[in-house]
C-alpha cells in the first residue's frame, strides 16, 4: 500500500465510527470523472490498516493494489502478484444513494458471478481533495450493513504498464 502522505495522516488517527460523519460530510466524484488508475491506502485506526490485508487475501483479493476505472463507468480491481500489477475482478460504477447517508453517491458493484463474499461488497466513494478518493466498503447483508471500512484511493499519472 503508498505511504501515508501528510494530508490524509491524520484519518490514521480517527477511530472506525468517525468515518461515517467525514464521508457524509464530503461530495461524490461525477462518474466520468474517475477515469484512471488509483492506488490504495489502507486508512483508519491501526487494528484496521493491519488486519485489512490479511483479510482481503481470506476472501480472494490478496496482493489488493487499487483500482482502475474507464470512462464507460466499468473498471477493474488491480492486485500486485508476482512482481507485477494484474486486473483482478471486474467492478461496475453506479450513480445510487449511499448506504451510508442516503445522499447521492457513486457506489463500486461486484458482478453478481464474483466469487464470495464480493456479490454482497459495494465500495462507496466520496473525494476527499482533487486526487484523493475516501472509500468505505460495505458488506451489504445483515447487520454488516452497519459496517464501513475504510480505504483511500490516490490518482496516478503513470499507468504502471496497464
Amino acid at each position: 500500500m503508498k505511504p501515508t502522505n501528510p494530508q490524509t495522516q491524520g484519518l490514521n488517527q480517527q477511530p472506525l465510527r468517525a468515518f461515517k460523519p467525514i464521508f457524509a460530510s464530503l461530495s461524490p466524484p461525477e462518474i466520468h470523472s474517475l477515469k484512471g488508475v488509483y492506488q490504495a491506502e489502507f486508512t483508519g485506526p491501526l487494528w484496521l490498516r493491519k488486519t485489512a490485508g490479511p483479510c482481503l487475501v481470506l476472501a480472494g483479493m490478496g496482493g489488493w493494489w487499487g483500482k482502475e476505472f474507464h470512462q464507460d463507468g466499468t473498471g477493474v480491481n488491480l492486485v500486485y502478484r508476482g512482481g507485477q500489477l494484474r486486473p483482478h475482478f471486474a467492478i461496475r460504477l453506479a450513480a445510487m444513494p449511499s448506504l451510508v447517508d442516503g445522499k447521492p453517491g457513486i457506489t463500486v458493484q461486484y458482478p453478481k458471478d464474483s466469487p464470495f463474499p464480493w456479490p454482497l461488497v459495494v465500495d462507496e466513494l466520496r473525494r476527499l481533495d482533487e486526487t484523493t478518493l475516501l472509500g468505505l466498503t460495505i458488506v451489504n447483508a445483515g447487520f454488516l450493513r452497519k459496517l464501513a471500512f475504510p480505504f483511500l484511493l490516490h490518482y496516478q499519472e503513470q499507468s504502471h504498464g496497464l
